[in-house]
């Protein structure tokens, strides 16, 4: 029913027609795109049946071949012997025949089977006739055709008019026989009462056994429509989180760091204030987004673990270190629990996410004043655990939280607790990464969400030298971005910590080795530019034609899985917009003196 364009592309097969025509069975006919690939589906079920029908078929002519010769005549089973060898062989021809789908019209195969099915039926008449008007030591009924009809009517799978034409074509060459030898009108009657009324159940068998395999059939492209449909929708679904998420965070990236340019140069109090609260909502309006986004980019598969090993301890108090200030304004002490050379073999952008949103759930929500990470071992498992010694959760509240925009204690929806899709995306993650996780809580004792992580191998590492915060920065710092709000925000903000800024709307310059002299310490670039190639291509022949080898970073707001493992393979370090300022100066600071240490 699929049908095919000149491109060579699958139309998609049409819902709604499909339900109108489940309406329409009693009939037995659709119309004739359905019909055509309907009776090539019936082919199939037709012939995966063949050695039953085979098996069935062969075998009883042969048990009648030795009957005839054990109970018959030799005047007669010389004719019946040879006669049942010829059907067999016809049998024979019309299995092999019939039942070769893709190779066979179905129309060709269901005529050769009712053929074989009539030759049959008409062998076994003769056979029957031929004992009526000879002597023979046994007596000879009409009981034989049951055995026929019934094959015809429910074994060979025929479509319901083959199979009841070729009965009833069988039953009455019968009756015109046993009239044509004579018999009487009463036998001939009554033969026909019981051969009819077994015919006719017959045909309503068959009646029956094609209206369900019709049903079945609609049923299959009932659900084959559905799949594609939810496939195009999921493709849908998949482009628009693609380009909403560049989209989106394409503006809110150059408001972050204009609005960080401004904290740093407004001196007077009450401007100072407006521009922190603008600050603070456009973080909680960044969380929110990038909330909405994962919790889509995971229903619709698009996210892949990509995993490794990490060395515990330190990972997690980077990632606590980020939680500071929160936990302070809310007068939350902060502690780590977990021995020092212990590590883990997982994904650590995906685990930080759901540990970091156990993390904020604690914190927010849970109305502690001490929060803990603690970390035990289970057999060849570490067990992260977020415990916190607040309010604490009932049964029926501990499964409601992992619904989406959920908040048990927030009904007036206030922003600052979030829209409630944070244990939602922990949920999604557990599953994607395939961890046992859980919670311990009662009311008024606390909580404890855990999670159990593959243990890894642990790795010496060195020790980053310490940044400061305040120092100016110092380096030549190239920058390539297509968008020009985002191109000035990053460049204002540069050369505010002190940089040496060259801006670049795309690259065809810099491979022309059209720019101003001096040594390049860094080069930043977006990954969508302009001129048809991107920020990771550039770097790449910049590298090929060695006009540049030093440290280079992609600043994009494309989360794709394939750009990340791109930007991998290249050795080029991957952030994404909107990037937080402060871990904007981190990443500079560290390259420009040289320094790879992991930034959070």
């Amino acid at each position: 029913m699929t049908q095919v364009t000149q491109a060579g592309l699958a139309e998609p097969l049409d819902e709604p027609g499909l339900l109108a025509q489940s309406r329409r069975l009693g009939r037995l006919r659709f119309p004739v795109p359905i019909e055509a690939d309907f009776q090539a589906y019936m082919h199939r079920k037709m012939c995966s049946r063949v050695w039953a029908v085979a098996v069935s078929s062969i075998g009883f002519m042969l048990l009648f071949i030795w009957v005839d010769y054990a109970f018959l005549p030799a005047s007669v089973y010389h004719l019946s012997i040879t006669v049942r060898v010829l059907v067999l062989l016809l049998v024979c021809f019309c299995l092999w025949y019939s039942n070769r789908p893709g190779r066979v019209s179905p129309r060709s195969a269901f005529d050769i089977a009712t053929l074989g099915y009539i030759s049959t039926g008409l062998m076994v008449i003769m056979v029957i006739l031929v004992c009526r008007t000879q002597q023979v030591p046994v007596a000879v009924t009409h009981d034989g055709l049951y055995l026929i009809l019934l094959s015809g009517c429910f074994l060979l799978g025929l479509p319901m008019r083959s199979s009841a034409l070729g009965s009833w074509f069988i039953v009455l060459s019968y009756l015109a026989g046993e009239a044509a030898i004579g018999s009487s009108r009463q036998i001939v009657l009554g033969n026909g009462l019981f051969l009819g009324c077994f015919t006719l159940m017959g045909s309503i068998g068959a009646y029956a056994y094609e209206h369900m395999l019709r049903r079945a059939y609609l049923n299959e492209q009932l659900l084959q429509a559905a799949r594609d449909r939810a496939e195009r929708e999921s493709q849908g679904k998949t482009r628009f989180l693609a380009t909403a998420s560049h989209d989106l965070r394409q503006p809110l990236h150059a408001m972050t760091l204009f609005i960080r340019h401004l904290e740093e140069k407004v001196i007077e109090p009450e401007t100072r204030k407006s521009v922190t609260r603008l600050a603070e909502s456009t973080h909680l309006l960044q969380a929110m987004l990038n909330s909405l986004l994962d919790i889509s980019r995971l229903s619709v598969g698009m996210v892949r673990p990509q995993l490794r090993h990490i060395n515990l301890r330190g990972w997690l108090q980077r990632l606590l270190a980020g939680f500071e200030v929160s936990a302070g304004e809310r007068d939350i002490e902060l502690v780590l629990d977990c021995p020092p050379h212990c590590a883990l073999y997982t994904d650590p952008m995906l685990l930080e996410r759901l540990v970091r949103n156990y993390l904020n759930n604690a914190l927010v929500h849970a109305g502690a004043t001490q929060v803990r990470v603690v970390v035990s071992e289970r057999d060849e498992q570490l067990r992260i655990a977020v415990v916190d010694n607040g309010c604490g959760l009932s049964r029926d509240e501990q499964a409601r939280i992992f619904e989406e925009f959920t908040q048990l204690r927030n009904p007036a929806r206030t922003l600052e607790k979030g829209v409630g899709l944070g244990l939602s995306i922990c949920r999604q993650l557990q599953r994607l990464l395939e961890y046992p996780s859980g919670v311990e809580s009662e009311p008024g004792q606390g909580s404890s969400f855990w999670v159990e992580v593959p243990k890894g191998e642990w790795q010496e590492e060195a020790q980053p030298a310490a940044l400061s915060g305040s120092a100016r920065l110092q380096g030549r710092v190239v920058l390539v971005e297509n968008d020009l709000v985002n191109r000035q925000a990053m460049e204002v903000l540069l050369r505010h910590w002190g940089c040496e800024v060259e801006s670049h709307e795309q690259g065809g310059r810099l491979l022309r080795g059209d720019r101003r002299d001096g040594e390049v310490d860094l080069l930043l670039a977006d990954y969508h530019l302009e001129g048809g190639m991107t920020g990771l291509e550039l770097i790449e022949a910049l590298r090929q034609e060695e006009l540049y080898t030093g440290p280079a970073v992609l600043v994009t707001a494309d989360t794709s899985d394939e750009l990340a493992r791109s930007a991998e393979a290249a050795n080029v370090l991957l952030i994404y917009k909107p990037v937080l300022p402060a871990r904007l100066r981190r990443l500079v600071q560290s390259l420009l003196q040289g320094q790879m240490a992991s930034i959070t």
